[in-house]
């Protein structure tokens, strides 16, 4: 493994032309910058004050100080950042991208899955090949083209989006802003008790909305008009459309969903570069193969529950039409089990945890997410 450590200061600005594999940046607060990447992997770091240049061939793991101001011009496989504070840009990410406790992020093509949590701040794309994702967003939203489905949590900026399979959406928008939401498949829409708004709807299938509101058609589209109508809401559905006011009790569960696939990021990139420099002297220890398998025990438990809050939406309009009352819904099955860990990679847990160099916490952890257990 190759290791690069550069003092840069609180705020430096970090310009990553190339990345050949996956990308990780974790922000902390330091003044110090680290590179890590395999030996074979030309790392190259370059330093003209706080002004830092970095490439590298194959993938690269990445510390910096939360306030460096960051720009990326392409990452030819997944991307993770977290934690933070000043602006990001990426131009190209080959494969899905994912951001934790950042601040405005700016990014032109993801080929494949974007999965945003608690940006401060405006959050721009302006393609994504696959699904998105992006909970507590405090700014705006706009996701210009949307392959599959799009699910937006607790956004309390403008939201401008073009899905094109199903949209979910809880919005809390502001005084005098303009949301457009277009879905091709089915879109659910669910806006705080206390929402201000005027709300356009069309739908190529059913539409369902509160029953105790005034409706009017305006050029073939349904408005209501909610409190003194300060913001509007535009939606268009190529199939179903629902819009619910209030809360529900399933948000105190997405919630918890969330917390705990957050904590697990904030944790994955430190555990990543400590597995990594503590297998470095054992020809047994494969870090990446580790990596890979913690990332992907992760990225299944979010899809699950991300789509798990779709169906359950869906599933607990058509009930109460027909039932008219409250319900549960229990969703989800047993996820396949992964290949189990190998006697070799075992082993070498188990030495760490007798050397003291990880916890029995962190070692259990280790030898399920190994085992494909979530």
């Amino acid at each position: 493994m190759e290791t690069i450590k550069l003092e840069v200061g609180e705020k430096p600005r970090v310009k990553i032309t190339t990345i050949g594999g996956d990308l990780r940046l974790s922000g902390r607060l330091d003044t110090q910058f680290e590179a890590q990447a395999p030996e074979q992997g030309t790392l190259t770091v370059d330093q003209d004050g706080d002004q830092i240049q970095v490439s590298c061939r194959s993938g690269c793991l990445i510390f910096l100080p939360a306030a460096a101001k960051v720009e990326v011009e392409q990452v030819g496989g997944d991307a993770r950042v977290i934690g933070l504070t000043s602006d990001l840009m990426i131009k190209t990410v080959g494969g899905d991208l994912s951001l934790r406790r950042v601040a405005r992020s700016t990014f032109e093509l993801i080929g494949g899955d974007l999965h945003a949590r608690q940006v401060d701040g405006d959050l721009t794309v302006d393609r994504i090949g696959a699904d998105a994702v992006a909970e507590k967003v405090e700014g705006d939203v706009r996701l210009r083209s949307i392959g599959a489905d799009l699910v937006l949590h607790k956004v309390t900026g403008t939201v401008e989006a073009t899905v094109g399979g199903d949209a979910s959406l809880s919005l809390s928008p502001q005084a005098d802003s303009t949301s457009v939401v277009n879905a091709g498949g089915d879109l659910t829409c669910r806006l705080s008790e206390d929402i201000s708004a005027q709300i356009s709807m069309k739908a190529g299938g059913d539409m369902a909305m509160p029953t105790d509101v005034e409706r009017e058609s305006e050029n073939g589209e349904t408005v209501i008009r909610l409190g003194e109508a300060e913001a509007t809401i535009k939606l268009t559905a190529g199939g179903n459309l629902w819009l619910r006011v209030g809360t529900r009790e399933m948000d105190f569960a997405e919630d918890f969903v969330g917390s705990v696939m957050g904590e697990l990021d904030a944790r994955l990139a430190e555990m990543e570069a400590r597995f990594n420099a503590i297998g470095a002297g054992m020809y047994t220890f494969d870090a990446e193969r580790i990596g890979e398998r913690v990332r992907r025990s992760v990225e299944r438990a979010r899809r699950k529950a991300n789509k798990a809050q779709g169906r359950a939406a869906k599933r607990a309009e058509k009930y109460a039409r027909k039932h008219g009352r409250k319900h549960t819904i229990t969703i989800g099955g047993p996820e396949p089990r992964g290949p189990a860990v190998s006697e070799e990679e075992r082993m070498a847990v188990l030495r760490m945890l007798e050397q003291g160099k990880i916890s029995v916490e962190e070692a259990e952890q280790l030898l399920k997410s190994l085992g494909g257990e979530d």
